[in-house]
């Protein structure tokens, strides 16, 4: 039996749900990468890549998992200071002096 509406069909759906996921994980791993220094959005995004993959989205689904898996590696060498930028070690330290808990002073 041929179905007459294909884009109702299984296939059709499961491979728009491929490319969404994609979509997502290359959203979680480029902007948000290059903003947030933190493993956890890079590892959404190889996830979300890699679901989209299995899904049909072979192409899209490859360049966010390989996009996302360069981003983590970026934003360690950038939280650690070896690449020149704004390392969040330092970032995260004056935010940390400047909150009113007696858990965090240095007296």
């Amino acid at each position: 039996m041929v179905d007459a509406n294909p884009e109702k069909s299984p296939q059709t759906w499961k491979l728009n749900a491929g490319r969404l996921l994609s979509v997502i994980a290359l959203v979680f791993c480029v902007p948000l990468g290059a903003l947030f220094v933190s493993i956890a959005t890079g590892a959404v995004g190889v996830f979300l890549g890699i679901t989209g993959y299995v899904l049909g989205a072979r192409r899209l689904g490859a360049l966010a998992v390989v996009l996302c898996t360069a981003a983590m590696f970026v934003g360690l060498l950038v939280g650690q200071g070896v690449i020149p930028g704004d390392a969040y070690d330092r970032a995260v330290d004056g935010w940390f002096r400047n909150m009113p808990t007696e858990r965090f002073t240095e007296d």
